[in-house]
């Protein structure tokens, strides 16, 4: 590099701007293969140069000091790295092992089984209790519905069909009734409230960046429904107002779906529909419904009538449950579940609170009854969250911070190794998490097969949500290094506001 040979030979570099050199060319060749600086040139910044005092060789050796110790810390995070990776790959062959042979009883009974040592037998089932139990919500509505009379409930599974496994649409329903049942229009107060009712429903939140395809909340959220509503009616409001043009209903959902204000705009259509009349005219709720024909057929008593009683046995079911809460019999937690890209927080009633809780209640009896049958299919999952996975990535994170701090500080790019390493780790964690959730789906499937009357609904986590979550954490090397690297000034104006 000429400039830099006519610096040398005017022999004005300061200590600071020498070491720099040495250390970029160094950074540079690890990184490309290729000198930066002749060698003639090296020799002259380094073996030829003479410090005036000991205060120059103090600033040039600090530099150089950290320098090496960062390439030492690089060393560390690779053997983290390859540790990690191996863990890994270990886990996915016990993941796709369980996997593979799910679905023939005999071998997950007598050739998995056996693959869990004694000694983790506990363990494993603790994990189990931890992250299965009931949704409130679902637990509330499942409750109401089996202390319902057989008639009563069989009108209750003509209106919805799947309410013995599913109880969104009378939630909804529900919801409805609690706001308009005996009333001719609404007033603000109301509209605000099932405005809120409506858009809330939507988990908007808590994107996930994740290296496949994944279907955004925003290209479903017109293939959903509110009780019997069709989120699509909004949507075609929504159109018409902002005069979007499409050809059928899928173009129209694309197009929503890459609004950027789209929850802005909709709640705004949602709240001017509910003012306007929307539940007293163009949806009738069941709770102003006096007709008794339903796709499934007729029910016995009218539908208004069937949500009232429906609303005093739900209001009876949650009391019971606030109670068993309120005297600490049961707890509920707050469990991250994927929804397509997005982490929802639900508040579940966990299965250690429900064994410790001793009740005789069906429904822990029911759910103590199914775990010994279904907690097999948890241990990959229970195995990840054994390992150093998750700290190593940790400490990945940190050094991944301290090395774009050295990028900005040298002026060349040291974070191509991290970046690559924990690129690799997502690739493997979302390769791992296809077997995990082949497993969770096996579970669900044995739940549903089962046909019990409470079943168990599973929270194991989401290795892609827990990874996405996880904060940078600092060790013992990192923490020495940036107390070195604290000394000079120019590390201190790399740090982020």
């Amino acid at each position: 590099m000429k400039d830099i040979t006519k610096m040398l030979r005017k022999g004005n570099l300061a200590p600071k701007e020498r070491v720099l050199l040495v250390i970029r060319n160094d950074a540079h060749f690890q990184k490309t293969g290729k000198e930066l600086i002749s060698e003639a040139d090296m020799v002259a910044l380094t073996i030829n140069w003479k410090p005036q005092d000991y205060r120059e060789a103090e600033k040039y050796n600090q530099y150089i000091n950290l320098w090496e110790m960062f390439q030492r810390l690089e060393f560390d995070m690779q053997t983290n790295y390859l540790t990690t990776m191996l863990a890994l790959s270990r886990l996915e062959h016990t993941a796709t092992l369980f996997d593979l042979k799910k679905n023939d009883e005999r071998q997950w009974k007598y050739y998995l089984d056996r693959i869990i040592p004694d000694d983790q037998r506990e363990e494993l089932h603790q994990f189990f209790l931890q992250y299965s139990g009931y949704e409130y919500d679902r637990l509330a509505h499942l409750i109401a519905l089996h202390s319902l009379p057989k008639d009563i409930r069989s009108d209750i599974l003509l209106l919805d069909s799947i309410a013995d496994t599913d109880h969104s649409y009378l939630l909804a329903e529900e919801q409805l009734a609690r706001i308009v049942h005996g009333k001719k229009s609404l007033t603000d107060e109301d509209v605000h409230t099932l405005t809120k009712i409506i858009i809330e429903k939507i988990p908007w939140g808590h994107e996930l960046s994740l290296h496949d395809t994944k279907i955004s909340i925003k290209q479903v959220l017109f293939n959903t429904h509110f009780a019997g509503y069709s989120m699509l009616e909004f949507g075609k409001r929504l159109a018409s107002r902002d005069n979007i043009t499409y050809e059928d209903e899928d173009d129209l959902r694309t197009k929503l779906g890459v609004l950027s204000d789209l929850r802005y705009k909709l709640e705004q259509v949602v709240r001017d529909t509910v003012r306007d009349g929307l539940f007293f005219s163009e949806y009738i709720p069941l709770c102003h419904c006096t007709g008794h024909t339903t796709y499934e057929g007729e029910t016995k008593l009218p539908h208004n009538e069937l949500m009232q009683l429906w609303i005093k046995a739900k209001d009876k079911s949650e009391r019971k449950l606030k109670t068993l809460i309120k005297n600490g019999k049961i707890q509920t937690e707050q469990c991250p579940t994927r929804f397509f890209e997005v982490s929802l927080n639900k508040s579940y009633i966990s299965g250690k609170s429900l064994v410790k809780s001793k009740s005789q209640s069906a429904f822990v009896t029911e759910y103590e009854k199914q775990v010994d049958d279904l907690i097999l299919f948890a241990f990959p999952n229970y195995l990840l969250h054994q390992s150093h996975v998750y700290e190593n990535y940790q400490y990945l994170l940190a050094f991944k911070e301290v090395a774009e701090r050295m990028s900005e500080m040298i002026g060349v790019d040291v974070t191509y190794k991290i970046n690559a390493q924990l690129a690799e780790i997502d690739k493997s964690v979302e390769l791992l998490n296809f077997s995990f959730r082949h497993l969770d789906d096996h579970i669900n499937q044995m739940v549903y097969d089962n046909r019990d009357k409470y079943p168990l609904q599973i929270f194991l986590p989401d290795p892609g949500i827990e990874l996405h979550n996880l904060e940078p954490k600092q060790f013992k090397s990192l923490e020495r290094f940036e107390e070195e690297a604290s000394k000079l000034t120019e590390w201190k104006t790399t740090a982020s506001d």
